[in-house]
């Protein structure tokens, strides 16, 4: 096991031990399906007045949720727009150092020189720990969570259509799952490019390291979290070559081999990282973004 996989393996482990009594779906694995949820999600939208941050609380299934977006950078209706969704228990609208924001990192650090418009999305719970930490207790608060952030892209994706600009749709980890969702269900944006995630988000939960951070309902009943969450056969039926996704070989949680089962079809960006060097490898990120984005269409 080289560096990359051992680091996420002592930080899962860590995380079992820290976590123990704050397992996922630790309380229940039953759900809805995502058509289900999808149908069910209603937004109080926005008066939208250029750069800012945007609450826009949702009504679903499950109850009320809080996602945000936050339109950081809006050069012009004739630049293309990146809607940018992040990656699990992360604070995307952070400015701290310590806080985690993939955006941030990957984006706002050198915006002046991204000759693009940049949105990025907050997922539901994902503006304090604590409530993180309560919602993700049952599985079909995660599957709602999903539901409402494809949701969002698809209105923000509108919003950047109906002004003329190119729109491009990214997202890591947790925000890859919902980039492939967006692209099964809506496939609005030109361009996709979901990373370290496939369609098979139980191999995570099952399969995987993260398997520790797990509660017993997962591990008493499998089959039934594999019924609930992936979606490969829907993946399968989406033809379009507007896909480019973006793997790690020694992530430990989103297993390189599972994954690329999803992707046998599309060109694959493949870093010889881990899930957590992965994150962190902000260059590798944004040179396997920028110039999906910069580019004109027709040289897509």
């Amino acid at each position: 096991m080289n560096k990359h996989a051992l680091i996420d393996s002592f930080s899962v482990n860590f995380g079992s031990v820290l976590f123990s009594k704050s397992k996922l779906f630790r309380n229940s694995i039953e759900s809805p399906t995502y058509e289900e949820l999808l149908n069910s999600v209603t937004f109080k939208w926005p008066d939208i007045e250029g750069e800012g941050y945007y609450e826009t609380p949702a009504q679903t299934a499950v109850g009320e949720l809080d996602p945000a977006f936050h339109i950081a950078e809006w050069r012009g209706n004739q630049y293309p727009t990146l809607i940018y969704h992040h990656g699990n228990n992360e604070r995307p609208f952070s400015r701290r150092p310590l806080g985690k924001s993939s955006f941030r990192d990957i984006f706002l650090a050198i915006k002046n020189d991204i000759p693009a418009n940049l949105i990025a999305v907050r997922a539901p719970y994902h503006c304090s720990y604590k409530l993180y930490i309560k919602k993700i207790a049952n599985l079909a608060n995660f599957k709602a969570l999903l539901a409402v952030s494809v949701h969002l892209v698809e209105a923000l994706t509108n919003y950047a259509a109906r002004k003329g600009s190119r729109v491009v749709v990214s997202g890591i980890s947790l925000g890859g799952w919902v980039t492939n969702l967006h692209r099964i269900y809506c496939n609005t944006a030109g361009t996709y490019l979901p990373m370290l995630a496939g369609t098979a988000p139980d191999d995570v939960f099952i399969n995987s390291v993260y398997r520790k951070l797990t509660g017993n309902p997962v591990h008493d009943n499998p089959a039934a979290v594999t019924k609930a969450l992936n979606f490969d056969n829907l993946f399968f039926k989406v033809k379009d070559q507007n896909l480019f996704p973006l793997l790690a070989r020694y992530d430990q949680v989103i297993r390189f081999e599972r994954q690329m089962e999803t992707y046998k079809n599309y060109p694959v960006a493949v870093i010889d990282k881990g899930h957590i060097t992965g994150t962190m490898a902000v260059k590798e990120l944004r040179k396997h973004i920028l110039p999906h984005l910069i580019k004109t269409p027709g040289a897509l």
